[in-house]
């Protein structure tokens, strides 16, 4: 596979399963996210500000659409009720894991 087929297929997954991923800071929050998830530490509001991948109103703006999109959930911690974690959710896990598998396809 040629690669600009490869490229071509990678947006075309991205156009159709993809779509809460406007900008590459969406994305960067969504690796930070489910890296510290896949850790076993799911990453908090707090941690993800200390991150500066945008101004906190630029950041609850973006985790609400993506909220909304049904790619992460968000939850109180069970020892502090006032520090929220964030998850990737099953289906969007479900979707990255397809996209890594076109992404590590060999042409």
């Amino acid at each position: 596979m040629g690669v600009f087929t490869k490229l071509r297929t990678l947006r075309a997954f991205q156009r159709r399963r993809l779509r809460f991923l406007r900008t590459m800071e969406d994305l960067d929050v969504l690796c930070e996210i489910g890296l510290h998830q896949e850790k076993g530490r799911p990453l908090t509001m707090k941690e993800l500000h200390r991150l500066h991948l945008g101004s906190v109103p630029t950041m609850q703006r973006r985790l609400r659409r993506l909220r909304q999109f049904g790619a992460v959930a968000s939850r109180r911690t069970e020892r502090d009720g006032r520090a929220v974690e964030l998850r990737i959710t099953p289906r969007a896990l479900k979707l990255f894991n397809r996209y890594a598998a076109l992404l590590g396809r060999r042409g």
